[in-house]
């Protein structure tokens, strides 16, 4: 297989949701881009390139622990410039596809002639990023399993008056969406149903930039989990793994939990059943291949939750989110299968600090507080940095291990 060419680019719903290859991102998205960069290094295969628009720390690679030291080479833009032919042909493959990271691509094959297998745009793509696509497939899911109980499934709105009128008539716990966010963004919660002027002044606003929003009911929260697949060109679907997270009350992403997957399986049934959980992967898997296949070929994450019931039991719904790009969760996977030690268990996740400086000092803390332990090649405890932290660091990447 060819290598690939990685590019981090958060926040690509919201570009997908614009259209525009010339989209610019927020300020806080294109800073996140720019501290993660290398975030890549973390699952990509050996061999591969991890593309990046500034020049990466020179010391950043040699002070990762031999052992555990990614085979990837980072490409900064300007040397895939300098070098364009001389490099190996390679595969584009961003975080996620949008118009924007396709252009990048096309850019460095026709104006610095890298050799680029670069995938073409299709208004497709937009829908299925869109939370209406979940939403469907949520609905399939529901419809292929009947012996199981789920939970309503998402209504969507795009005037304010209309669903201003449903929530006066319907009480209870709710939470609003936007159709392109993720990662608990773009979320408003209702306690009650009545909304303040703020809420109706959101729910406004969300319409107007998004077209739409969505309400579900708010659950009584047990455990944030994924499962990660990956679909090729013919179609299949490939099972590439369990991830387990875990949010704010308010569905903010905190963290990834590092721990061997027939750990964290186990976990899961034993509050489900090991029948139902099988039934639902089985079926989800189904539904994507169905829906994505033949329109998109990469990795996909569904996001579940396993839940309390008003009756005092666990529950699972099997799609509260479908991610249509690379994860946290994949690359949680792909760092416990490669790099951590599989007794060990830990955390990896992705945290914003205002103050730089106050972001460094708990970098060289950690770092001394907790050196990496390596036993088997493996990484057994301590904490690591997943990126370059500097003075000028907002968004940090670790994994702490115990």
């Amino acid at each position: 297989m060819i290598p690939k060419l990685h590019y981090y680019n958060p926040g690509h719903e919201t570009v997908v949701l614009h259209g525009s290859p010339h989209y610019t991102p927020s300020a806080n998205v294109r800073k996140m881009q720019q501290d993660l960069a290398l975030l890549p290094l973390w699952y990509a295969a050996e061999g591969d390139y991890v593309l990046t628009e500034g020049e990466a720390p020179p010391g950043f690679i040699l002070s990762i622990p031999q052992e555990i030291r990614p085979d990837v080479t980072i490409l900064p833009l300007k040397h895939a410039v300098e070098k364009g032919p001389a490099l190996p042909h390679m595969a584009a493959t961003p975080w996620g596809l949008s118009p924007q990271s396709i252009h990048l691509y096309k850019r460095l094959r026709d104006e610095y002639k890298l050799t680029i297998d670069i995938p073409e745009w299709n208004e497709e793509y937009r829908t299925l990023t869109g939370r209406q696509t979940a939403s469907g497939c949520y609905r399939k899911i529901q419809e292929s399993l009947p012996g199981i109980a789920f939970p309503p499934a998402p209504l969507f709105f795009t005037q304010p008056e209309t669903i201003e009128a449903w929530i006066s008539r319907h009480p209870g716990r709710f939470v609003i969406k936007t159709p392109y966010s993720s990662s608990g963004r773009g979320l408003l919660w209702l306690d009650k149903n009545e909304l303040t002027a703020k809420d109706k002044a959101w729910i406004r606003g969300a319409i107007q930039r998004q077209g739409g929003i969505s309400i579900e009911p708010a659950l009584k929260k047990q455990t944030d989990f994924a499962l990660e697949f990956h679909l090729d060109k013919l179609r299949n679907i490939r099972f590439e793994g369990l991830s387990v997270f875990t949010t704010s009350e308010r569905g903010s992403y905190k963290e990834n939990i590092l721990k061997s997957e027939d750990k964290l399986l186990k976990e899961l049934v034993s509050a489900t059943g090991a029948d139902t959980f099988r039934l639902i992967k089985i079926k989800t898997a189904e539904t994507i291949r169905n829906v994505f296949g033949g329109h998109y070929t990469g990795y996909i994450g569904v996001d579940m939750l396993l839940y309390e019931t008003p009756e005092k039991k666990l529950a699972i719904h099997p799609c509260i989110e479908i991610n249509m790009r690379y994860t946290m969760g994949m690359t949680a996977i792909r760092l416990f299968k490669k790099y951590i030690h599989p007794d060990a268990e830990g955390i990896c996740t992705i945290a914003f600090e205002k103050n730089p400086s106050a972001l460094l000092q708990f970098h060289k803390r950690m770092k001394k507080e907790y050196p990496p332990r390596i036993e088997g090649r493996k990484f057994r405890a301590g904490y690591l940095s997943l990126c370059p932290v500097d003075v000028n660091t907002n968004y940090i990447a670790y994994l702490v291990v115990r």
